[in-house]
């Protein structure tokens, strides 16, 4: 099941985004330049979306199952379903927290 890494890495990677992001303010200011801050936020957002789209590919295989094949689809369709959601909220909560370094300096 492609799902479970979703479940738990996508929020994990948001805060982890939040943090990493933050360590690299000091050096953007002394810098006057946003760039790393950017590439940190890009490529956990990508890696985000990445377990989201794993998710729903788990979701397409899962309706395509058969009722006897490896336990219930209907509980396979309900977990990838979770673990789309949960992806999509993270992305959005990484392109929340982006969003201010497009228009603000670093040294804010």
């Amino acid at each position: 099941m492609r799902t479970l890494p979703t479940l738990v890495l996508a929020p994990a990677l948001a805060l982890t985004d939040q943090s990493v992001a933050y360590a690299f303010v000091g050096w953007g200011c002394a810098h006057q330049h946003g760039l790393a801050i950017d590439v940190v936020h890009a490529v956990f957002l990508a890696a985000t979306l990445l377990l989201t789209v794993l998710s729903w590919r788990d979701l397409r295989a899962a309706s395509a199952m058969a009722v006897g094949d490896e336990g219930a689809p209907g509980d396979r369709r309900m977990i990838a379903r979770m673990g789309i959601l949960l992806g999509a909220l993270s992305s959005l909560a990484i392109a929340a927290m982006w969003l201010p370094h497009w228009a603000l300096s670093p040294c804010y």
